[in-house]
């Protein structure tokens, strides 16, 4: 079976949320819950359920946080073969604290084990991976690890771009990737071309198919998504539904595409694969829909055959 081998970020999320307004340096009363997340991490875990072999890589600490994460991952049936394990450095870790209303008060994150990732070890292991494998990268990883996976991978690679500020670690590498799945604003930074518009949409495409990516989908949010791969180009309208949470809804989208690829689909098939797995999450409170599998997959990418809108575009 072809293997997915993923890259970047886990960590341990921390959410605050306070009972009452916040007072600043005081003690506020309120509720304190963890999870497990991470861009890379969140891709994987998706793919994991999706019933894909999935080989998760990262850098994980041997502090008790760490241990619950090595345990997570393996309890959802990811592989931590290619993993590696520091006593020096902490878990990666997001703690964010929140108004009673949800608005963000402020946010801390530590992921600087991340950095600490040997991509030269982890080069070697993909050197010997089968070209019909995929790999995915997120951009936690610094620009010189990129570099260096890029570098010197035989597979497919897909990218994450994650944040604005993120983003631009990969305009070096674009001509590397496979698939690119920017939002609207991640793409306006990369490409410093408006996407508001038909003609915006297809600048956009175009100014990543012209350097290379083989396959780019970028996300206008409420607006759905368009994507090409150099042959074809789309704009695929979201279909109404109820949203709960839309906190790894981007992650999942990744992983539903990468899902359809890995099924052999078209493109467009896997366009519609993406954003059923990102409804799926939409449906949920948490990160990853714990629900999440092929059955409920294939639920609501029927239903986006029967009922999305979709405009082709001329590129």
């Amino acid at each position: 079976m072809r293997k997915i081998y993923v890259i970047g970020g886990a960590n341990v999320d921390i959410l605050a949320r306070s009972f009452a307004p916040i007072i600043p340096a005081d003690s506020n009363p309120g509720h304190v819950s963890y999870t497990f997340g991470g861009v890379a991490h969140n891709i994987a875990c998706n793919l994991a359920k999706l019933g894909c072999q999935v080989e998760f890589i990262t850098a994980i600490s041997e502090d008790h946080f760490g241990k619950q994460v090595r345990q997570h991952c393996h309890d959802a049936g990811m592989k931590l073969t290619h993993c590696q394990f520091f006593r020096d450095y902490s878990t990666s870790l997001y703690l964010a604290i929140v108004q009673p209303d949800g608005d963000m008060n402020v946010a801390i994150a530590d992921m600087e084990i991340l950095s600490h990732l040997d991509v030269e070890k982890v080069s070697r292991v993909l050197s010997e991976a089968d070209e019909d494998d995929f790999v995915v990268i997120d951009t936690n990883l610094t620009t010189n690890q990129i570099q260096i996976l890029v570098q010197n991978c035989p597979c497919r690679i897909f990218a994450d771009p994650i944040s604005t500020t993120k983003a631009v670690k990969v305009l070096p590498f674009l001509d590397k990737l496979y698939f690119l799945k920017p939002n609207q604003l991640e793409a306006e930074k990369l490409s410093n071309l408006p996407c508001s518009s038909i003609d915006g949409y297809v600048n956009n495409l175009c100014f990543f198919l012209d350097r290379g990516v083989k396959n780019i989908v970028i996300s206008l949010g409420k607006d759905g998504v368009i994507a090409s791969n150099g042959n074809e180009a789309y704009h695929v309208a979201n279909i109404p539904m109820d949203i709960v949470n839309t906190t790894g809804a981007g992650d999942s989208f990744m992983a539903g595409f990468i899902y359809g690829q890995h099924k052999n689909r078209t493109f467009l098939d896997s366009l519609f694969n993406a954003m059923a797995a990102s409804y799926v999450t939409l449906m949920s409170n948490e990160t990853v829909n714990p629900l999440m599998s092929e059955k409920l997959l294939k639920t609501f990418h029927d239903d986006m055959l029967k009922n999305a809108k979709v405009t082709v575009l001329a590129i």
